[in-house]
């Protein structure tokens, strides 16, 4: 494949990137944090007045809010916005719910889906539970009339959600379901390392509108979220990596840049070949993805699974490269850098951890 971006992806980073180096600064995202802010609400509004929310509905269906753009294109700003630590929903609400929406769910969340594509709405996803990782297996339940019932853990942004998307046991496998309302709904925070909003929520028979496509919806469903995390990484590693760099270039110890001693050069010359291989994998599983080529789902779901990987893998080691090349002034919570520390952590273990998403995908390609 051609790994480079498509000349709408490349625009909408340069756009990003602006928006976040005049709304996402260090300050802003401390005083949210210190806030316990459920989002960032001025950088949601200012996307979504950009038309980043619905780069990837259809026209046909949400009018001038729809871009007709693929994941190619909302992964290109899940991983601008992850690279400056940005405090909204972008992976779950732009890269997984818009699409979903717009294919599976018909007239019962139209409504639903305009609000998502102009920010009146906002959509994050419920899908780990206590039992594991495995999404396509969850113990939540959905009865014939749309009933949800159980626990979802680490759910973000729960608080500032207007909709949830859930994986439910139906009748016949698992299924999505989007739960539009609070009846039923307990959201409980449950503050992480990561210093982004997460929470546990219980569904107490809520009412809920399950998408068209059954379990098909279902591992699609996965396949994006669990992209868009990846893209959120991507972004998170290569601006840790930029902190690390510049610092190294700065900071001298015995009369010498530390840059210049062989093993710091060393393990950021290993970090620049983790970012890489993270972006390069997700480049790959968004095109997969993107229609852009005949895949089977299967090869699409290796390519994401694949990215999944990295995002825990590379994620570990450029975070501990960042806190150890700025020594202590790496654990100074006062200093930003420790930031990327943290979100980095969060994302590794969030849809399943390197070994939970290697046997997965040992399983898949061995029954192939």
């Amino acid at each position: 494949m051609d790994f480079t971006l498509t000349e709408a992806a490349s625009d909408l980073t340069g756009l990003t990137t602006d928006i976040t180096t005049r709304l996402a600064t260090g300050e802003r995202t401390a005083e949210l944090e210190t806030a316990h802010a459920a989002i960032d609400a001025d950088l949601w509004r200012e996307i979504a007045n950009a038309g980043l929310l619905g780069l990837a509905a259809p026209s046909d269906l949400v009018g001038d809010g729809g871009a007709d753009l693929t994941t190619m294109e909302t992964t290109a700003v899940a991983t601008a916005l992850g690279r400056a630590l940005a405090r909204v929903p972008y992976p779950q609400h732009a890269v997984a719910a818009v699409p979903l929406l717009a294919a599976y769910g018909g007239d019962a969340v139209r409504d639903l889906l305009g609000k998502a594509v102009t920010g009146d709405a906002v959509i994050s996803a419920a899908v780990e539970e206590d039992l594991g990782f495995d999404l396509l297996a969850p113990s939540t339940t959905v009865s014939a009339d749309g009933a949800v019932t159980g626990t979802k853990l680490n759910v973000p942004y729960a608080e500032a959600a207007d909709a949830l998307l859930v994986t439910a046991a139906g009748a016949d496998g698992t299924v999505v379901v989007v739960v539009d309302g609070t009846a039923g709904v307990t959201v409980t925070e449950t503050p992480t390392s990561g210093l982004t909003p997460v929470y546990t929520v219980v569904f107490d028979g809520a009412a809920g509108t399950v998408l068209d496509g059954g379990s098909t919806t279902a591992a699609r469903a996965r396949d994006l979220l669990r992209l868009g995390l990846a893209a959120d990484q991507a972004g998170v590693v290569a601006g840790a990596l930029a902190a690390t760099a510049e610092y190294a270039r700065e900071r001298e110890q015995f009369g010498r840049k530390i840059g210049s001693f062989q093993a710091v050069a060393q393990r950021l010359a290993d970090d620049y070949i983790d970012v890489q291989a993270l972006s390069l994998t997700v480049t790959q599983a968004a095109w997969l993805l993107s229609g852009a080529a005949e895949t089977d789902d299967a090869e699409a779901t290796a390519a994401v699974d694949t990215a999944a990987f990295w995002t825990a893998d590379a994620g570990h080691r450029v975070a501990h490269t960042t806190v150890h090349v700025h020594g202590g002034v790496g654990l100074d919570t006062s200093h930003p850098v420790h930031r990327f520390f943290l979100r980095a952590k969060q994302n590794e273990f969030t849809y399943g951890a390197a070994p939970v998403v290697l046997g997965e995908l040992g399983a898949m390609l061995a029954a192939r």
